[in-house]
């Protein structure tokens, strides 16, 4: 195979003039040239880009036996199969050693291949292949592929693209079903929402609002008013064991303490139960105290009531399809 790079030399000088410049065939025989001598060391990869270089610079079919040989080379099959097949419809002058090479090579080709038939209901969409493009719905022809996982995907300008994956098995024609659709579902949903809450205004005011709220600033603080009202109970306990111990001092006093004209002094039992009622006296305002800070921070607390409402989503997975 390696000569036939050099034979497609002598094609392409020897094709008659045309609108394109001699400069232009100057230079395509220049890269042509390049690219022979690469293919011939074993450089495949840049004597594609030759063989691609010289075929952008003058379009002579007789040079995509070229390309697909390096493509063959590279091992990628699906371009080497299309650039022979291209050769054998543009290139029908070329010699007959060379049409029955590139006859052998597609035949040797397809047999490591398989093929995708893409049935789209939607005109002109534009369809690819693992990214590339390949043509516009309806496509009549089969994609070749090599064998494995691919993806085929349809775009067009009213519809979200849609991504179909396929599996491709060599000597088998897999079909490949895209369906585009207009994103209308969610409209829909979204315009049936607005319409059942516009007639149910009261229902959606109760799912929207928090559980415990009520008009006035007093209310909904329970927990506020059981330390408040625990503040002034306290506060009136110690008022009143505050009164006992002052008037049980007073009279102690004049009874026996430095008040009295005896002067005989009080007994024991007598000065515990002043000491007792003192004591009980500071436990209740302690306790007074504590309640009235509590009601104190319970009162903002529960003043700002802190309202959590779940977002409801919805997922919906296809195998093998993925719509935008």
């Amino acid at each position: 195979m390696t000569l036939a790079p050099l034979l497609l030399l002598g094609f392409l000088a020897q094709v008659p003039e045309s609108p394109a410049t001699t400069q232009a065939k100057a230079k395509a025989q220049l890269l042509l040239t390049e690219g022979s001598a690469l293919y011939e060391k074993g450089d495949y990869a840049d004597a594609l880009e030759k063989f691609k270089a010289a075929f952008s610079t003058y379009d002579s079919p007789k040079l995509l036996f070229n390309i697909g040989q390096a493509n063959r080379d590279l091992g990628r099959p699906v371009e080497a199969l299309e650039a022979f097949e291209q050769f054998l419809v543009g290139a029908r002058d070329a010699a007959p050693e060379t049409i029955a090479d590139a006859q052998r090579s597609i035949e040797e080709l397809q047999k490591k291949l398989g093929r995708l038939r893409v049935d789209c209901q939607t005109d002109n969409a534009t369809v690819s292949l693992d990214g590339k493009d390949v043509g516009l719905t309806p496509l009549a022809k089969l994609l070749w592929a090599v064998p494995g996982r691919h993806q085929v995907t349809a775009r067009h300008w009213s519809f979200p693209p849609v991504i179909e994956n396929v599996e491709v098995r060599v000597g088998t024609v897999q079909t490949v079903r895209i369906v585009l659709q207009a994103p209308v579902a969610r409209a829909v949903e979204a315009q049936a929402a607005a319409e059942s809450s516009a007639k149910q205004p009261d229902l959606a005011l109760k799912e929207t609002k928090p559980a415990d709220s009520t008009p006035g600033w007093w209310l909904g603080r329970r927990w506020t008013w059981v330390a408040a009202g625990s503040a002034v109970l306290f506060g009136a306990g110690a008022g009143i064991a505050g009164v006992a111990m002052q008037s049980k001092f007073d009279s102690l006093n004049k009874a026996c303490g430095s008040s009295s004209p005896n002067r005989q002094g009080c007994s024991d039992s007598d000065i515990n139960a002043v000491v007792t009622r003192r004591n009980i006296a500071n436990v209740m305002w302690a306790l007074t105290g504590a309640s009235a800070v509590t009601a104190g921070v319970l009162f903002f607390v529960e003043g700002h009531p802190v309202t959590v409402a779940p977002a409801v989503g919805e997922t919906v997975g296809m195998v093998g399809s993925f719509h935008y």
